[in-house]
């Protein structure tokens, strides 16, 4: 079964000669673009048969080929909206109106056999920068928590409201920039012993959270900020707050939904906390800034 891990190259080779099939096989082994996952099909019906589960990043095909030619699948391909797959030609097919054809639906490059590695490569390059690119930058980052910070945002509109608010990653954050008492939500699943996740509310975020959602005005709010002493209301709503996250909690496919165990305001930091700042399974840490409020902290481990 393919491996459609995010972190590969996925190229899809279509030729009914299996000896170009090895031919571009090597070619693309040679390139060192990084990882990188191949399936070869014999057609173009065997081809977009495994677009689908194989989720290809480039096909590289043939013109002529029995049952379904290259070009029937390019057109196949785009009447079923697959826009992003981008389809390269390497064939000996010369007529410059078939040419234009292919072009004209998308294709990203024609290439003659016989062909000189060189340039085989320098089209796959230019077809899969981006996505090189991409690769490369999320090898960059680190893991998350959550699903995104999108995910987040849209669960912090629901709970304030109408009160307009920026969330700002937060990466380089330690113990000491999340203000006490801390707002902390144990996070697991019914069935498994040791928790999930563990999430964050600094005091500002809490009183931020809790007491936009009750509409408050913001002197209250930035009194109880200033005192480090959310009202029970704000406690309250806040842990609804922690409650709907744990629907962004990332978790591996097929595994158990994930709930909010235990919430609770602790006053003093405890070793647990800091060692999860330095050794953990990805974290995700942002700013809350409310205007007329101030700013709050917030971070999600999984653990």
């Amino acid at each position: 079964m393919p491996d459609n891990s995010p972190a590969h190259l996925r190229v899809l080779i279509v030729d009914d000669s299996r000896a170009i099939q090895a031919i571009i096989h090597r070619v693309l082994e040679m390139a060192q673009l990084g990882p990188m996952l191949i399936e070869t099909a014999g057609n173009g019906e065997q081809a977009l048969r495994l677009v689908s589960s194989f989720k290809p990043d480039l096909i590289i095909s043939d013109w002529h080929m029995p049952v379904v030619s290259g070009i029937e699948m390019l057109q196949a391909l785009r009447q079923l909206g697959l826009n992003d797959v981008k389809v390269g030609f390497v064939t000996t097919e010369t007529a410059e109106r078939h040419l234009n054809e292919a072009r004209s639906n998308g294709a990203v490059f024609v290439i003659n056999k016989p062909f000189n590695d060189e340039d085989l490569l320098r089209e796959v390059q230019r077809a899969l920068t981006d996505r090189i690119t991409a690769i490369q930058m999320a090898a960059l980052e680190p893991p998350a928590a959550l699903e995104s910070r999108d995910a987040l945002a849209a669960l912090i509109k629901t709970t304030l409201g109408q009160i307009p608010f920026r969330l700002i990653a937060a990466n380089e954050q330690t113990m000491a920039d999340l203000k006490l008492p801390h707002s902390i939500a144990i996070y697991g699943a019914d069935g498994q012993k040791t928790p999930h996740a563990l999430g964050i509310l600094d005091v500002n975020a809490c009183c931020i959270l809790g007491g936009g959602n009750a509409q408050l005005q913001p002197p209250p709010v930035r009194m109880a900020m200033q005192m480090g002493k959310p009202t029970p209301e704000m406690i309250q709503n806040s842990d609804r707050f922690m409650r709907a996250a744990a629907a962004l909690l990332l978790r591996t496919a097929g595994a158990p939904e994930i709930k909010l165990k235990l919430s609770n305001l602790v006053g003093h930091p405890f070793d647990k906390l800091e060692a999860l700042m330095h050794k953990n399974s990805g974290r995700s840490d942002y700013r809350l800034s409310v205007p007329g409020y101030g700013e709050g902290r917030m971070a999600f481990f999984r653990i």
